[in-house]
């Protein structure tokens, strides 16, 4: 099995009360994601930020919700937070996908997720 390593997608910027899907899987590939960069724009406000690992919808894509977090993060003004799990997360099924949703009150986040892709 080859794999495409680096970046997973391009730096994602998610607004205040809003979520986004950094990582989707393709059809017939499987993504391992290693790690996420979480950047907060704000110089004055703490962001508070969820990420998502999101099941398909019976091959659609899914959405988060409170039973698919799997990480909270207060992340300080204007810093940059490194997330890395233990074992990269594995999504194997089309539409899988890694949602980041910034629940603020900063005015927004940029994302980077790292990993490897099957070619």
């Amino acid at each position: 099995m080859a794999l495409n390593k680096g970046n997973l997608g391009l730096t994602t910027q998610i607004g205040v009360g809003s979520s986004h899907a950094v990582v989707v899987v393709g059809s017939g590939k499987t993504v391992y994601m290693k790690s996420m960069l979480i950047c907060n724009n704000d110089s004055a406000e703490r962001s508070v930020v969820y990420i998502h690992a999101v099941p398909n919808d019976s091959g659609a894509l899914g959405v988060g919700n409170s039973t698919t977090v799997i990480a909270r993060l207060g992340i300080s003004t204007a810093d940059t937070y490194f997330f890395e799990p233990a074992y990269p997360l594995t999504l194997t099924s089309t539409n899988d996908s890694v949602y980041v949703e910034n629940t603020g009150p900063s005015e927004g986040i940029n994302v980077i997720a790292l990993g490897d892709t099957e070619i």
